[in-house]
């Protein structure tokens, strides 16, 4: 059975009430039960999945997640449905390409009974310009010179993506703000976030879409 590292959650979200860490509880043994069927996470990280949903949970001491929120290859649903059980007013799209994964995303959504989160099974290129959020997140985004762009695209004028960064961050950073230019965005900051009990640190990337310039005739 799934034990939710509640101290270090709450440390990082706030203070949850018994039935929120009931949720992330079950959601824990969700993931466990079918990662050990399928691919939904490797075995390495299925042993580390605690240390996952405290990183989750470190998105909301980076940032407020505002009321819109996509979650872009979401995979088990992580940070997303970390978020939309920790902030319930936030209504949560998880944003998968993989059938299996979009899969059970909607059966966790459902067994959870989550309102907030809705799921989308769909690739991150083929999202519709006019579906746009007030912030994007993705923890693992894969090659930023393949992905950046679009991903910027879901995100309305003056909205944010943050992306979950590691020790190979700066490597990127020079091409990130070469790619984030040209969509009319930029880096608004960076905040490393301690994660309690696991001995190191998340780097936020915090890209600003500007706001589109009024056009006179």
């Amino acid at each position: 059975m799934f034990q939710l590292p509640r101290d270090a959650v709450e440390a990082l979200a706030g203070p949850l009430t018994n039935e929120q860490a009931r949720a992330l509880e079950a959601y824990g043994a969700l993931v466990q039960t079918a990662g050990r069927r399928t691919n939904l996470l490797s075995t390495g990280d299925l042993g580390r999945l605690d240390e996952h949903i405290v990183d989750s949970a470190a998105l909301l001491r980076a940032v407020d997640v505002g009321d819109r929120l996509a979650d872009i290859g979401s995979g088990a649903g992580l940070p997303g449905i970390v978020v939309a059980v920790a902030r319930p007013g936030t209504a949560v799209t998880l944003v998968d390409a993989r059938r299996s994964k979009a899969v059970f995303l909607k059966q966790a959504v459902r067994q959870l009974q989550l309102s907030n989160v809705r799921v989308v099974h769909e690739r991150l290129e083929r999202l519709p310009e006019t579906q746009q959020y007030t912030m994007a997140t993705s923890r693992a985004l894969g090659d930023i010179t393949k992905t950046l762009a679009p991903s910027l695209r879901v995100v309305e004028p003056g909205g944010r993506l943050v992306l979950f960064k590691g020790p190979g961050w700066p490597d990127e950073r020079g091409r990130a703000v070469e790619l984030a230019d040209a969509e009319g965005a930029g880096i608004e900051h960076e905040i490393d976030v301690e994660l309690p009990g696991f001995g190191r640190t998340t780097t936020f990337v915090v890209f600003h879409v500007k706001p589109r310039e009024p056009r006179f005739t």
